[in-house]
């Protein structure tokens, strides 16, 4: 006697595969966090805002012409 597989049990195990998948979206987002890390003139200016932040050295921008204003 053959085992039968329902369309439920075929949903389940596609649903199963889906949830191990990797989307385009994970992979290009991986890629550039590689690429940002991979650059120390880009990790330098992030570490360099964490310390402004820190010593709070911030000003809020919450307009578009704030932010004019400051160049």
């Amino acid at each position: 006697m053959t085992d039968s597989v329902t369309l439920e049990d075929v949903y389940k195990e596609l649903k199963r595969l889906e949830e191990k998948m990797v989307t385009r979206e994970d992979v290009e987002a991986l890629v550039d966090s590689v690429e940002i890390l991979g650059n120390p003139q880009t990790m330098k200016a992030l570490h360099k805002s964490d310390q402004d932040i820190k010593a709070g050295r911030i000003k809020e921008v919450t307009s578009v012409e704030d932010m004019l204003d400051e160049l």
